[in-house]
């Protein structure tokens, strides 16, 4: 029997951390090469906590973390954050990021900061996936889900091309921010920001709609 393969769950889901459980279970059940020590883990601060604990002996192979983690009574709450501070202290530590979420901005932003071995979408995460996730990056393979490959080929089969603003004006109309206070987080003039949300217009062809048909064309173009 190899030496269990340690690995580390994040989330604040109990339903969900033994769903994980269950599953790396099965994947050991079918292949006698496979063992795994399992630790949970339902905040950032006790994740970071339990992290920094088994480095001087037994440091993670694996960690799966959840991007949103509880805010209340704890410091880190973000687990882009957490994946970084992980790879700071533990750069061989193989971290797979979960999102429910479906943001290619999100996602553009993770892969590009971060560069986790794996992505996962939470509605794509079943057994299946768990155990292609494991054997790929065991292997040196980065591994993202269904839905993540699905919104990045589109957004890469585009011919649109857009800068960070842009992105960034995208995902704050997206999410409500009315066009006043879009210069506190934007980084443009009101008038910049007026001329930027014109162009994205031209681009997505929706010049003379509103800012929803704006967002919709840009969803539909894998871009949010």
């Amino acid at each position: 029997m190899k030496q269990p393969i340690n690995i580390l769950l994040v989330d604040d889901h109990l339903i969900i951390l033994d769903a994980y459980k269950n599953s790396l279970e099965q994947i050991s059940l079918q292949d006698d090469n496979l063992t795994f020590k399992i630790d949970y883990a339902k905040s950032g601060d006790s994740a970071l906590s339990i992290f920094k604990s088994q480095l001087p002996k037994n440091p993670y192979d694996i960690v799966f973390l959840d991007i949103r983690l509880p805010s209340e009574d704890s410091k880190y709450t973000n687990g882009e954050e957490l994946a970084i501070i992980f790879k700071e202290l533990s750069p061989k530590t193989k971290t797979i990021m979960i999102t429910g979420h479906y943001d290619a901005l999100l996602f553009h932003d993770i892969l590009h900061n971060i560069n986790p071995d794996g992505l996962l979408f939470k509605s794509d995460v079943g057994m299946k996936t768990i155990s292609d996730v494991v054997y790929s990056i065991l292997d040196g393979i980065p591994f993202y889900s269904s839905s993540i490959l699905q919104l990045i080929r589109k957004n890469f089969s585009s011919k649109i091309s857009l800068d960070e603003t842009d992105k960034l004006l995208l995902y704050k109309i997206a999410k409500g921010t009315k066009t006043k206070d879009l210069k506190k987080t934007v980084p443009l003039s009101q008038a910049g920001i007026e001329r930027r949300k014109r162009y994205l217009k031209e681009v997505f062809k929706t010049q003379k709609q509103d800012d929803q048909a704006l967002i919709k064309s840009a969803e539909k173009k894998g871009f949010l």
